[in-house]
């Protein structure tokens, strides 16, 4: 087992077991958020893992993270099913495509001056924002988008 994420599970007093550790290790290589049900596909395709995970095993996981702070679950998109991914504790904002529901992380936060100006403005003292800009992927433009 990766001695990293032992370490990460052992700091969380979370038991290490093969399933959670697979999880973990999956949501690390996600460049994007997952749902619950693309996370469970794309572990089912290890055979032999097969065995050992299902659905409700991956939602316990993935409440577990999120309880312990090591995974963001967001509710976005038209269907605003939740999604998953590893809390590299940044601060990100994301486009959504209306059509495939794709998430894209933007980097850099534009809103850093107006949350200052707005708390200065009405005496907030402002915790966080969350920015999430809704429209129509590239591939969704050109027809080749997840639901075409």
């Amino acid at each position: 087992m990766n001695q990293k994420v032992s370490e990460i599970f052992k700091s969380n007093k979370i038991k290490n077991t093969i399933q959670r550790q697979r999880v973990y290790e999956y949501l690390i290589t996600c460049k994007e958020p997952i749902t619950a049900d693309n996370l469970y596909i794309e572990l089912s395709k290890d055979k032999s893992f097969n065995d050992v995970i299902n659905m409700s095993t991956i939602y316990r996981i993935l409440e577990l993270f999120v309880k312990h702070n090591l995974v963001l679950k967001n509710s976005f998109g038209n269907d605003h099913r939740a999604t998953f991914e590893i809390n590299l504790r940044e601060h990100k904002h994301h486009l959504i495509c209306v059509e495939c529901n794709k998430i894209t992380a933007i980097k850099g936060c534009p809103l850093k001056t107006y949350e200052k100006d707005l708390g200065d403005l009405t005496h907030f003292k402002i915790l966080e924002h969350r920015l999430e800009i809704f429209g129509v992927c590239p591939s969704c433009q050109s027809g080749k988008g997840e639901h075409h």
